[in-house]
């Protein structure tokens, strides 16, 4: 059984914007690298983007994320060509050292929402997905990636998903949210039916989703505040509003924001899709939740268990408990490589493998059968 480890990273190099067309080409990103003696201190590196500086360190609106060449990337045990793979030998190696067959591969600077303007974010994202598709298809298999299509522009988004079909993508990025729409949003379905009929999963990744919520917070706590929540309000969306049989064959899975989050959702909206009758409102309340789609809703155990919603879960938790709730064919594994956040878990194969709580059948599902069902690998 491979071993496959669905939540790694690449750190996108300047390269990967050398050949945007003449339009955007002035305004394509710029890496600099500032002194070490600024507030950002070893976070030295940043890009720039139509004015704006990505990660943003001081004051609301925090960010975080390594950029190549910053003080953090030298003390790191890992090349820049493995980082950004333009060495997909290197990060092959590094696979090898970690007990990872296949790694899935899923953006950096792009967990943050950088380009205001549409048009702007589908030429950076084409590019993203040419130099990531081109370099995942040196690593004879073992390298795989999620493609990055611009939502708010479907015109775009459409012809993007048979792209990246083509180029090798096992799945569609997304954040939490995109922008100030919610996953739900009907101008979305477009784009989940395009997704379904090529078959592509949908994988909702931690990131600062919505500038306004990232704006209002501007210390360390805003990787979970304004990154980590709203995959949580992703996952709310796509299970009231029954995106997963509105369409036919269409998966989801929730990436980098751990698993144990999930049955307390659950519960939550079981309470919302059929509110308790309460005797002195019962005139009042309704037999169906509103928020919710009562022709396309169901159950989200029930789409866990029957391998139409995945989770990336973390060791550390209580799987006991996530497998009574949700069952075990819907958990998966990851490193978070090389990523040094607290996500990062590089040594999860060897820890699951010493682990003597779980049986082995079910170490096998989150170690790669559960995720190459995900994926169709």
């Amino acid at each position: 059984m491979p071993i496959v480890d669905v939540d790694g990273h690449v750190h996108e190099p300047e390269e990967m914007f050398a050949d945007l067309p003449d339009e955007f080409y002035p305004r394509r990103p710029i890496k600099v690298i500032l002194p070490r003696d600024t507030i950002r201190e070893d976070f030295n590196g940043c890009w720039i983007i139509d004015g704006k500086t990505h990660p943003h360190m001081g004051g609301p609106g925090r960010t975080t994320f390594l950029v190549p060449g910053d003080e953090r990337s030298k003390r790191k045990n890992v090349t820049i060509g493995s980082l950004t793979l333009a060495d997909v030998d290197a990060r092959v190696a590094d696979l090898d050292r970690l007990g990872i067959d296949i790694q899935v591969i899923f953006p950096t600077m792009f967990l943050v929402s950088v380009a205001e303007e549409v048009k702007l974010e589908g030429t950076l994202f084409q590019a993203y997905n040419s130099y990531v598709g081109k370099a995942c298809a040196k690593s004879n298999g073992r390298v795989r990636w999620v493609a990055l299509v611009p939502f708010r522009d479907p015109e775009v988004a459409l012809p993007e998903i048979r792209r990246a079909k083509e180029l090798g993508a096992s799945g569609i990025f997304t954040l939490g949210m995109v922008w100030d729409k919610t996953l739900a949003d009907p101008a979305f379905f477009p784009i989940y039916q395009q997704a379904a009929d090529v078959g592509l999963p949908i994988c909702v990744h931690l990131g600062w989703a919505s500038p306004q919520v990232t704006n209002l917070f501007s210390d360390a706590q805003s990787f979970f505040v304004s990154a980590t929540v709203p995959v949580i309000w992703g996952f709310t969306f796509v299970m009231g509003y029954g995106l997963v049989n509105r369409f036919h064959g269409l998966k989801f899975g929730f990436f980098e924001s751990g698993s144990e989050w999930v049955p307390y959702s659950i519960k939550q909206i079981r309470r919302r899709a059929r509110p308790l009758t309460l005797p002195r409102a019962q005139a009042n309340r309704p037999s169906f939740g509103t928020g919710f789609d009562q022709q396309y809703y169901q159950d989200p155990e029930e789409l866990f268990r029957t391998g139409k919603v995945f989770v990336n879960c973390e060791g550390d938790e209580n799987f006991n408990y996530l497998i009574e709730c949700i069952g075990e064919d819907s958990l998966m594994c990851s490193s978070d490589f090389p990523h040094a956040d607290p996500s990062a878990e590089e040594g999860f194969v060897e820890n699951w493998r010493n682990r003597t709580d779980i049986p082995d059948s079910v170490k096998n599902k989150l170690l790669g059968e559960n995720a190459a069902r995900f994926f169709n690998f």
